[in-house]
Order: C-alpha cells, then sequence, then structure tokens
C-alpha cells in the first residue's frame, strides 16, 4: 500500500502568493474611485489667459494657436488619466498573477 510522505513540499508563503493579487485589487479599488469621482483638486486650468483679447504679434498668436491645440489633447482633470492608468495596471497585474497560479508550480 503506498504511503503519503510526511512533509508536504511548500512552494511560496501565501502571503508572497497572495500579496500582488491585493494590491492590483488596492490600484484597481483606487484607480476606478479616481476616474469616477473626478476629484475637483486634480482639475487642470483653462489655458486661455485673462488679457486674450489684447493685440498680439505673429509669435504671441502662434504660441496662443500651440496652446489651442495642446488643450484639445490635455485632460480636464488628471485624476480621470491617473485613475484610469491605476485600473490598467491593477487589472494586468491580478491577471498576471492569476495565470501564473494557473500555471502551476516554478522552478
Amino acid at each position: 500500500m503506498p504511503t503519503l510522505p510526511k512533509t508536504i513540499p511548500v512552494s511560496e508563503p501565501t502571503t508572497k502568493r497572495i500579496l500582488p493579487l491585493a494590491i492590483g485589487a488596492g490600484l484597481l479599488a483606487a484607480g476606478a474611485y479616481l476616474w469616477r469621482t473626478k476629484p475637483q483638486a486634480l482639475n487642470i486650468p483653462d489655458p486661455m489667459p485673462m488679457d486674450d483679447a489684447r493685440q498680439s504679434n505673429a509669435l504671441q498668436r502662434a504660441v496662443r494657436k500651440s496652446r489651442n491645440g495642446v488643450s484639445l489633447v490635455a485632460p480636464d482633470n488628471l485624476g480621470v488619466s491617473v485613475g484610469r492608468s491605476m485600473v490598467i495596471a491593477g487589472t494586468a497585474l491580478m491577471v498576471t498573477r492569476l495565470l501564473d497560479e494557473l500555471s502551476g508550480p516554478h522552478r
């Protein structure tokens, strides 16, 4: 009759295996919160200066045109961009860790 081994080989401590999932879930939750709430403290101010109506030379007009072009692609709220990045990073970390678990023991 076969016998069971007296000791079971230990792969990694459970905390080391679960910690990436916990960090990923934290990143996901914090990112979703920032993305959803759009904190007022992270609003980017309007690019238009107060005295935009005055006469300007060609260089000032070129700078203003560039500034207006950049403002089209710049986010209105930095929390949205940071939150989205945190959600992506947290999800990637959790998926990677879950795939590591499913792939079996590493040597």
